[in-house]
């Protein structure tokens, strides 16, 4: 019976827990930060190639210079948005923050 409560509670231990993203990943609340900025670089391209009628748009240089600025590397954010892709209940609680984020920033500008 010792054996039963002991192996329940390392079955309970392992589910509180969940999954864990893999070696080399970006830590959650960093992710969040650099997939809200990427969010907005894509915004940006799209309103200077539909808005504006630009033909090239430096959409590349625009995610180099977020990278830097985040202190982190394309792999690495790949790594992390495809390990929450594979885990979508996380990317959507990530996704929740950010609407919620930049909601906030709206109402900050509109005042």
């Amino acid at each position: 019976m010792r054996s039963l409560r002991f192996l329940l509670f390392l079955t309970l231990l392992g589910c509180a827990s969940g999954p864990v993203p893999p070696e080399g990943a970006l830590e959650r609340e960093r992710f969040k930060n650099v997939l809200l900025e990427a969010q907005l670089i894509e915004a940006r391209t799209n309103h200077e190639l539909i808005v504006e009628h630009q033909g090239q748009v430096p959409t590349e240089g625009y995610y180099d210079e977020l990278f830097k600025e985040q202190g982190t590397t394309r792999e690495q954010f790949t790594l992390t948005f495809d390990w929450y892709a594979d885990h979508p209940a996380l990317l959507k609680e990530v996704y929740e923050e950010i609407i919620t984020e930049l909601g906030r920033r709206k109402d900050a500008g509109a005042q």
